[in-house]
């Protein structure tokens, strides 16, 4: 944020001012005279006429005399459109501060009180406002930002602010949090639209689920979403393997491997025998992401399907239950990320064939062509149903429902 430029015309202002009077004063200085009458101050030039309405520049101050011809002392006075205030003695007030009936105003360089105007100084950034008084226990909203000063008239900065049974945040830059993740303590917290620290309550943040406790701390029923970085390439096809036709982007294909075997294993197998089956992915092991084929072109793990599949993934079977959450999660997360990839429906097995969606090898089978059932009996041997595996493809795996419902079938 910026100060508030003043016009050339005032940067002038004090120049012109004391220039003028003081060639005067040097002129007659020691014939004028001054004369206290109780709290009050007159000037007379050396001709004896009384000073009003007009400035006086001595002993490096300028002073004001109204127009009975009395000093300005500890008043504000608007003057040709400007606010000065003059203090005890008379002086202008310059490059200062004046503290009058529980307000604080600030008076620039040539004695101009200011307005709408940011202060910088002590590390600190002030605001005084519209009517010059220094915003205190106070909001101020700009640039589509809210900002809060303290008591002591300092802009907070990396701070909280509790009140009206909220709790809110102000960034480095002094801007309230708002649609804002905030991180510290080794937890995560979120900040809604209205700049409250989001609690007791599940939220979606750019597609990602969370869950926020009592103290606001995020969990991501998500949390180890796919990212290509993850992928373990030990089982690539050579560039020249496997085909080189790009696919129709219609369909995910779902697989398991179909006997009680680890995911490396089987993607080993398919990479070795490429020219009979492939996929792209072999996820398991602990939810290992296995390649062998390129996702975006054709692999052949469904027949007549294969054409229309820019992605087929295999899920590798195990007897442990800690393992199996772990394979399952990956195998969602992998299926939801590159059928967002490809514009590809979150929906299972729908409609018939040309349906776009996310698809079962038994689904292929029924609509396409084939033999194969999978994954469903093994999905279910875990307790997975399809209306859970239709659930978690649309939306994610929950992970407290997954462990639930997992934990609740094999030993």
């Amino acid at each position: 944020m910026k100060n508030k430029s003043f016009k050339k015309a005032k940067n002038l202002a004090l120049a012109t001012i004391a220039g003028a009077f003081l060639v005067g004063a040097t002129t007659t200085v020691e014939a004028n005279s001054t004369n206290d009458a109780g709290s009050t101050v007159t000037w007379k030039n050396a001709d004896g006429q009384q000073l009003k309405d007009n400035w006086l520049y001595k002993y490096g101050n300028l002073y004001y005399f109204n127009k009975d011809g009395y000093r300005l002392t500890n008043k504000a006075q608007k003057i040709d459109g400007n606010t000065y205030y003059f203090g005890k003695g008379g002086e202008m007030v310059r490059n200062g501060f004046n503290t009058r009936n529980g307000a604080t105003y600030y008076y620039d360089a040539n004695g101009n009180q200011v307005s709408n105007y940011f202060y910088n100084n002590w590390g600190n950034t002030y605001y005084f406002g519209k009517d010059g008084k220094r915003y205190t226990n106070q909001f101020y909203t700009n640039w589509g930002r809210t900002y809060y000063f303290g008591p002591d008239g300092a802009r907070w900065n990396n701070r909280f602010y509790n009140n009206w049974g909220h709790t809110y945040y102000f960034g480095a830059d002094g801007a309230r949090y708002a649609n804002q993740f905030y991180q510290n303590w080794g937890n995560t917290y979120y900040f809604g639209s209205d700049g409250a620290l989001v609690t007791n309550q599940d939220i979606t943040v750019n597609g990602v689920k969370y869950h926020a406790d009592s103290q606001g701390v995020l969990t991501s029923e998500n949390a180890n979403a796919f990212t290509p970085s993850q992928i373990n390439h030990t089982y690539d096809l050579a560039s020249w393997e496997g085909s080189s036709q790009s696919a129709i982007n219609d369909y995910i294909i779902m697989h398991d491997v179909g006997a009680e075997s680890g995911a490396a294993a089987n993607a080993n197998y398919l990479h070795n025998n490429w020219e009979s089956a492939y996929t792209q992915f072999v996820v398991g092991d602990g939810g290992q992401v296995f390649e062998v084929g390129e996702p975006g072109y054709v692999s052949w793990g469904a027949l007549n399907a294969n054409p229309y599949s820019p992605c087929q993934i295999e899920l590798g079977r195990t007897y442990n239950r800690s393992q199996f959450i772990k394979d399952y999660t990956a195998y969602i997360n992998v299926a939801r990320y590159y059928a967002k990839q490809y514009g590809i429906p979150l929906t299972l097995d729908a409609g018939g064939a040309g349906t776009p969606g996310v698809k079962t090898h038994n689904w292929v089978t029924e609509n396409i062509g084939g033999s194969h059932v999978d994954p469903y009996g093994y999905l279910a041997s875990w307790g997975i149903s399809y209306n859970q595996f239709a659930n978690d493809i649309a939306n994610g795996v929950n992970q407290q429902q997954l462990n639930s419902i997992v934990y609740s079938q094999r030993q």
